[in-house]
This record gives C-alpha cells, structure tokens and sequence, in this order.
C-alpha cells in the first residue's frame, strides 16, 4: 500500500429524515475512480455473494470535481448493513480489493474513529 495519494477529506452529515433511519458519514475521496470493486467486497464480507445495495457504504460520484464521496452508513438501514470494519479480518475487504487502499484504509479507519466517539456514553 505505497501509492502515491491525494489528500482525503471528511464531512460528516446526518441523514435528511425519511431518507434513511440511520447516521451517514461522507468522506471525499478524490482519488476514487467510482469503480464500486469496494462496494462488491463488502456486500460479499456481508452475505457471501455479490448485492451492491447490501453494502456498508456508497460510492457516490460528484458533479464537476474529482474523485467521488464515500458514505458510511453507521446503522444498519433496511438491505444496507452497519459497517463492522471487517473486525474478523486483518485487512477489511474494501481495503483489500480497491485500487486505491490507502486512501480508503484512511477514510475507513476514521470513520471507526468517529462512530467509536459519538456512540461512547457521555455519563462515563
């Protein structure tokens, strides 16, 4: 994982209501291609074949910029399931299978980072 990387950059957003029940994070990804190789990995980590729909996260393209954003879903939300972070593997299939690993390794270790702070109690 030695490529050379564009900078990454976070925005972490909630979900307009009735668009999904759960928190989405989005992170810009402007070294992405929107190849969705990431979005298959997952869905096959999830449920053992391929059903993009099932992934943890979106790929979404942007208009006018490079690159496309990253979306995490932190809750499972109807087919979409809650990003676990591969925890059973040494390296999350996303990572594994995209062509650009270090910068979603990047995005992915920070949105743990982020769900870990925002689900910690408060009164602790």
């Amino acid at each position: 994982m030695s490529k050379k990387k564009g900078s990454v950059k976070s925005k972490s957003r909630v979900a307009k209501p009735g668009a999904s029940e759960g928190r989405l994070m989005r992170f810009d990804m402007p070294s992405c291609g929107g190849c969705r190789t990431c979005e298959m990995a997952c869905s096959f980590h999830h449920l053992g074949e391929f059903v993009p729909t099932a992934s943890s996260f979106i790929i979404e393209d942007k208009e006018n910029a490079t690159g496309c954003d990253v979306v995490f879903v932190d809750v499972t939300d109807g087919q979409r399931l809650a990003c676990d972070g591969c925890r059973d593997l040494d390296v999350p299939l996303c990572v594994d299978y995209c062509k650009e690993s270090d910068d979603l390794w990047k995005i992915l270790q920070e949105f743990l980072e982020k769900r870990g702070k925002a689900n910690e109690d408060p009164s602790t």
